[in-house]
């Protein structure tokens, strides 16, 4: 195995065509260089260098080498700053913005796993509007945030995103669980939930679901999501959300999550917003390094069910 000491005298060697200036470049003894030199040669049982009387000259094996060397080296600095970055990290504070449904489920459990690696860091997580959460974030008064996909000012910037359809949510012994996929008629049928506030900006590609909601008379109507999934297990009646603050119940066959017959809501898209340009302090980005990963996933392992195919 080729230590990285080895690694960089070669490639400065290959760089300045001179043992003396590479070793003069490095700060070492050229006797030194030029035995590891030797070294990597014996090694690979072939010349790496012409010696020619203007300098050091790759051979065609030299050069294959160089590639080899300077991806080798270039992912050990990456590796080595994502290390640093590591160390900074380990205490401070990560400040987050999110429409609900990230933080009965999802947010949770990732903070949890993240606090196992940095037991020191603080977390203040707020509870908003798709739209206060570009507000925020642009602001600067979050370090990032989670919000439907739409326009954004050039300040911010999606990380990641996964499709998050507002679908019909309801016991899973409810009627509407039987169907793959649920009408605007079908689901008017039944005593309906609903949250308080305005649909997500992005929900405006379908003006028909827009339209539905605008003209329900819902049986219970709350601003928090824990009160009407407990609405939705108690069998009141059936309520609009994304999966998303609905994992566990889904995973454990408590609650069905339907995607509804209406083509625009099945376009909507979470994602992760972060600044364009303002850097976050090291424990927030290594937190929401970590959260794009778990978003990207769970856009993976929950591509089929959330386009329907069950």
């Amino acid at each position: 195995m080729l230590h990285a000491a080895a690694l960089t005298y070669f490639r400065e060697v290959a760089r300045a065509r001179s043992i003396r200036r590479a070793a003069a470049s490095l700060n070492v003894a050229a006797s030194a260089l030029n035995r590891q030199i030797l070294k990597l040669e014996a090694d690979f049982g072939t010349p790496l260098f012409d010696r020619l009387p203007g300098g050091m000259r790759l051979t065609t094996a030299g050069e294959l080498l160089l590639r080899h060397v300077s991806e080798t080296l270039h992912d050990f600095d990456r590796i080595r700053a994502e290390i640093d970055d590591l160390k900074l990290a380990r205490s401070g504070h990560v400040s987050i913005a999110a429409v609900d449904s990230l933080l009965v489920d999802f947010l949770p459990r990732a903070i949890d796993r993240f606090r196992a690696d940095f037991p020191a860091v603080n977390y203040t997580v707020t509870a908003v509007g798709p739209t206060d959460v570009v507000q925020m974030v642009a602001a600067g008064e979050v370090d990032f945030g989670f919000t439907f996909v739409s326009g954004t000012p050039a300040s911010v910037r999606f990380l990641a995103e996964v499709p998050a359809p507002i679908g019909a949510v309801m016991r899973a012994d409810h009627p509407l669980a039987s169907r793959l996929v649920v009408s605007l008629e079908e689901a008017s049928s039944y005593p309906l939930l609903t949250q308080t506030g305005p649909l997500p900006r992005a929900s405006e590609v379908d003006p028909a679901f827009a339209a539905f909601k605008d003209a329900l008379t819902p049986r219970l109507m709350s601003n928090s999501i824990q009160m009407l999934k407990l609405a939705i297990m108690l069998n009141m009646g059936v309520a609009f959300f994304t999966r998303l603050g609905f994992l566990s119940e889904i995973e454990a066959g408590t609650v069905a999550w339907r995607p509804m017959a209406s083509p625009g809501i099945n376009k909507l898209r979470l994602g992760l917003l972060a600044p364009s340009a303002r850097a976050m302090s090291p424990p927030a980005e290594q937190l929401a390094r970590r959260l794009a990963d778990g978003l990207s996933r769970l856009g993976n392992e929950g591509a089929g069910y959330m386009s329907g195919s069950f």
